[in-house]
């Protein structure tokens, strides 16, 4: 079930970036996507055709995970218009060595895809990593 809605689209070649809305939470959030097969100069078109589109997010080029101790989840994107999300959350469901998901309420449930396979995965561990929303979708 898509848990956001699309509110803008930024492109460049191949390359998309959405700002979008939380069904759940109303909050907004930044995600990147690539669309291999649409390279746009101008993209007037394509855009209203995106816009309120319905999609789903995961977090992937997760290169450096680590544990760590903190009293509250926080999901921060610092740079506005950008993808690239800073994430101190709990493990809720570890789904292979390079693959797991935790829960937050501004997001719900997210898949978060490492690059490496690590052996410390554990639910209700701690961990702190960096990533980048990417749009998924359905």
């Amino acid at each position: 079930m898509p848990r956001a809605r699309i509110n803008e689209m930024k492109y460049h070649g191949y390359e998309r970036l959405y700002l979008l809305e939380l069904k759940e939470s109303n909050s907004k959030v930044w995600a990147y996507g690539l669309e291999h097969d649409n390279y746009v100069e101008s993209g007037f078109e394509i855009m209203e055709k995106t816009i309120e589109k319905e999609c789903d997010f995961s977090i992937e080029w997760v290169n450096k995970i680590k544990v760590a101790s903190f009293d509250d989840d926080e999901i921060i994107q610092g740079k506005l218009g950008s993808s690239h999300t800073i994430c101190n959350v709990t493990i809720s469901k570890v789904i292979d060595l390079d693959l797991f998901e935790f829960f937050s309420e501004r997001l719900g449930t997210v898949v978060v895809e490492l690059e490496n396979d690590v052996d410390f995965l554990e639910v209700e561990s701690k961990v702190s990593f960096t990533g980048n929303l990417r749009v998924d979708f359905i």
